[in-house]
């Protein structure tokens, strides 16, 4: 399966979820979600392509272990997650297998669904406010997925939020490791 996605600044949160009520969206709790990011000894953060990433997420008092491989873009990736019964543990095994822990990203979350598609409304701390829509698919065309993203952010235009507002490439990462520089390790 291949996790599809497109991500945007949200800079008017409330006409957004008022547009996505008006489609009949409901939201789920808010979730915390704490993000423990491993890349492999040696390779820097943001990763190159096609190199694979862990994650070990903390979201409120559930732990979920992640493989994630961009494919032709930070935003497409094929995507493999578990739930785990203690998060602090994976993250000790990984750091003994030589997996270096690059980035933490602490992040509150709502979800809700239109369609096909899930929409999440983020607060990340001391980043701001995003907005994701994303489809998981099992096309593995790559022209597919890439026409799918396309699709993901026309819908995101019809919520309000222009084009100069969407964060593309490697865009997010970048800004996440400006901004959590001091939380890099090292």
């Amino acid at each position: 399966m291949y996790e599809v996605e497109v991500k945007a600044r949200l800079k008017n949160r409330e006409a957004v979820i008022k547009k996505l009520n008006d489609f009949g969206c409901k939201f789920g709790e808010e979730l915390h979600q704490v993000d423990h990011i491993f890349n492999q000894e040696g390779v820097d953060f943001p990763p190159p392509l096609n190199s694979p990433v862990l994650r070990v997420r903390k979201q409120n008092d559930i732990y979920l272990f992640t493989l994630k491989i961009s494919q032709g873009n930070r935003t497409d990736s094929l995507e493999r997650e578990i739930e785990i019964k203690d998060g602090e543990k994976m993250i000790e095994i990984l750091k003994l297998i030589k997996w270096k822990e690059t980035i933490l990203v602490d992040k509150k979350r709502i979800k809700t669904n239109v369609k096909d598609m899930e929409i999440v409304l983020d607060t990340v701390k001391d980043l701001g406010e995003f907005i994701e829509a994303e489809k998981i698919v099992v096309n593995e065309s790559q022209e597919d997925r890439k026409k799918i993203q396309e699709e993901l952010f026309d819908f995101l235009e019809t919520l309000g939020i222009p084009k100069e507002d969407h964060v593309v490439g490697g865009k997010y990462d970048i800004m996440l490791e400006e901004v959590y520089e001091k939380l890099v390790i090292k």
